[in-house]
């Protein structure tokens, strides 16, 4: 009969032990679950910013191009303006040579 209180003593230390070992486990779960979201949230809030910073940079980047595009329209028009023959001349030598590129390839 004292085997027997052993073995039941034995076997709900085991149990406990076990309960304790599953409630520890689920503990830690839950509780990497929590730090899981908190990099989670950390990790999506910095790609957000580097985002916002990247549409920031193409942003002042486009305006510059616009910039940049705008005064050589208006430089190229006046030149043109100012020496309509140049600029005849430049455009025919333009199609001349893209007229010669065209049936060099044509030839080979």
């Amino acid at each position: 009969m004292a085997s027997n209180s052993l073995r039941k003593a034995s076997l709900q230390s085991m149990e406990a032990e076990i309960e304790s070992l599953l409630k520890s486990l689920e503990s830690l779960k839950h509780d990497a679950s929590d730090e899981s979201k908190k990099t989670l949230g950390i990790l999506k809030n910095n790609a957000e910013n580097a985002l916002k910073h990247s549409r920031h940079l193409l942003s002042d980047a486009l305006e510059e191009v616009k910039d940049k595009t705008r005064e050589t329209a208006i430089a190229t028009r006046e030149y043109a303006q100012e020496h309509p023959y140049a600029t005849a001349g430049v455009a025919i030598g333009a199609l001349g040579l893209l007229a010669a590129f065209l049936l060099c390839k044509r030839g080979n």
